[in-house]
């Protein structure tokens, strides 16, 4: 007779040693746990699934068995995200692939995965509305393109800053304009998207270009906003021209000075690049001269004369830039320098760019171009001036500093007398609604309040003494600092704060100012320029590409809108750039051997 105990249940038992194992199977078919441990392991072998998270934690998929359902969802969301064709499910190697990857999954029509995106749109247009309803404030862009349909799409985006403090972009819709395209269509067209997503009361800006349909169109648009009597609609700053769009007017008035010299500079790039032996030729003009050449022509002063060096050795090469080229070039190149990086700036979509407006624009803008530039900003909108201010490290001083040396100190006095005025007004509005959010958030009824506060307020005034009360009434009048006020007065943050966060700054600060920071969570939600609608047509001339034209209004709508839904929901979001063009015509990279024998 032997003992022994059971590694399961870790119950002892005894059993004669000859028939040892048979005790053992029959104990073993009577112990629970075994049973459970034995089941889900043949379960676990017979599905063959794998534990796996995605590289941005976005997706969790546990060891459960084959769920053809969410496969085919999370198919579907890849394909708009993509903006793969929908036939891609049908190629051979893609279901290999697939079949590879689990042996149990089904194959997908292109008809049926059609359908489930159509699903994903529905869906993630409600969980859209669910977040534009929690937001205190809508911006947005539009603007119109037409297809290789030959169809006029307009392409409507919104703008908002959530209650985390995280600047949103959302394509609303993507929809077909009926012509004539004029601005009461326009108009017309927006505010039935905005009904449609019932947020026609939250809206605030709507940023443009300077077409001419579009001013009729912000008129008659604000004209239907005021209409329905919502006290939070300002239209003095419903209007946004695109600064992007004005500063590459204003780029091109200062281009048209240079015009010869762009030629002559494109030909010359064109008349390299067919011909290495001519970029060997000039290179070695180059080391004759001791003119350093890095890996692409640079347009400074020693390349400037490499030109005009290697037109003596190539009776062929006819596009040396005159010496009055290149003095205007000179002149304008700083300026030409700063319009670009201003442009940059103001054509991102996932952080504030009304803020940097100003900054980019004073930095280094001459008064001719100032002239120019107002040509095209014609009627006075302080939004882009509010959100400066608005930005701690800025504030009124920065406004004061570079008005005083654009205008002058009479005229500079006046701006900024206006602006602190302008600002004040606004912080009363929004002092006002901060009260009625908090009274509307109460618990308690007056009637409750007056009740339960009149013995402990008599009590309260028999304590104090009648002197005390005088002094109250007499200091009554003195008014105390608003938040407004507070934040102005305080030290600007430093500038060279590399890890500053605009955002973070006032999710931090809004305890401390929040009448101030309800203020900038509406005006750092503007967009300085209408990029993000212009980059959704990119989108859509990839989704209506020539294999695809034949798409529905309907579904290219849902594969576009769903599309930014989809990427934007992400932290961070996702942004698909598009490939760069290694070929670029008007840029001549040496070669690394002719490089190398330079030096």
């Amino acid at each position: 007779m032997t003992k022994a105990k059971c590694i399961f249940c870790h119950k002892s038992y005894v059993y004669h040693q000859g028939g040892a194992t048979s005790q053992l199977n029959r104990h073993l078919s009577r112990c629970t746990q075994f049973q459970n441990k034995l089941a889900k392991a043949k379960r676990q072998l017979a599905q063959g699934t794998l534990n796996y998270v995605a590289d941005d934690g976005c997706i969790v998929v546990n060891p459960t068995e084959y769920d053809h359902e969410h496969t085919r969802k999370l198919i579907a969301k890849m394909i708009i995200v993509h903006e793969y064709s929908f036939r891609m499910v049908e190629h051979k190697w893609f279901n290999i692939l697939m079949k590879w990857m689990n042996s149990n999954y089904e194959s997908i029509g292109r008809k049926t995965i059609k359908n489930e995106c159509m699903k994903v749109y529905e869906s993630e247009k409600e969980q859209l509305r669910k977040s534009l309803r929690e937001a205190e404030s809508i911006c947005l862009t539009t603007d119109l393109w037409t297809s290789n349909q030959n169809v006029q799409y307009m392409c409507l985006v919104a703008h908002y800053i959530d209650s985390d403090w995280v600047l949103q972009c959302r394509v609303l819709n993507f929809l077909e304009v009926d012509p004539p395209y004029t601005g009461l269509v326009i108009a017309h067209a927006v505010f039935e998207c905005l009904v449609e997503w019932k947020i026609e009361d939250k809206v605030m800006s709507i940023t443009l270009d300077n077409a001419s349909n579009n001013d009729t169109a912000t008129t008659n648009l604000s004209a239907k906003l005021l209409a329905r009597k919502n006290g939070q609609f300002d239209p003095k700053y419903f209007h946004v021209r695109c600064a992007a769009h004005i500063v590459n007017l204003v780029v091109n008035d200062g281009l048209n000075q240079i015009e010869g010299l762009i030629s002559d500079l494109r030909n010359t790039v064109k008349y390299f690049k067919r011909s290495p032996s001519r970029l060997y030729k000039f290179v070695e003009v180059c080391n004759d001269y001791s003119i350093e050449v890095g890996k692409c022509l640079s347009l400074d002063v020693k390349t400037r004369s490499a030109f005009g060096y290697y037109a003596q050795v190539d009776q062929n090469y006819a596009w040396k830039p005159t010496e009055s080229e290149w003095n205007i070039y000179e002149k304008i190149r700083p300026i030409l320098g700063e319009m670009a990086g201003a442009t940059t700036a103001f054509s991102g979509s996932v952080y504030p760019t009304a803020n940097v407006f100003y900054p980019y624009i004073l930095k280094k803008i001459g008064a001719t171009m100032l002239d120019k530039f107002d040509k095209y900003w014609e009627e006075k909108n302080n939004v882009m001036v509010i959100a400066t201010v608005l930005d701690p490290r800025f504030k009124m001083r920065y406004i004061q500093f570079y008005f005083n040396g654009l205008y002058g100190s009479l005229r500079c006095e006046q701006e900024v007398a206006d602006i602190k005025k302008e600002l004040e007004e606004l912080y009363k509005k929004h002092e006002l609604e901060q009260h009625r959010k908090i009274g509307g958030s109460s618990s308690l009824s007056t009637a409750q309040l007056t009740s339960s506060s009149k013995e402990t307020t008599s009590l309260v005034a028999c304590l104090v003494s009648s002197e005390f009360q005088s002094f109250l009434k007499s200091s009554a009048s003195e008014s105390s600092k608003s938040e407004l006020l507070i934040y102005l007065d305080e030290a600007n943050h430093s500038l060279n704060d590399k890890n500053f966060n605009l955002l973070r700054y006032w999710k931090v600060n809004a305890l401390r100012f929040p009448v101030v920071s309800s203020m900038a969570k509406k005006f750092l939600a503007v967009p300085a320029s209408s990029v993000s609608s212009e980059s959704t047509f990119s989108c859509g001339g990839r989704i209506l590409d020539d294999h695809r034209s034949s798409l529905k209004l309907a579904t290219v709508q849902a594969l576009v809108c769903a599309s930014s839904w989809i990427r934007g929901s992400k932290n961070p979001p996702v942004i698909l750039g598009e490939d760069g063009d290694d070929g670029d015509i008007e840029t001549v990279e040496l070669p690394s051997s002719v490089v190398e024998s330079n030096h």
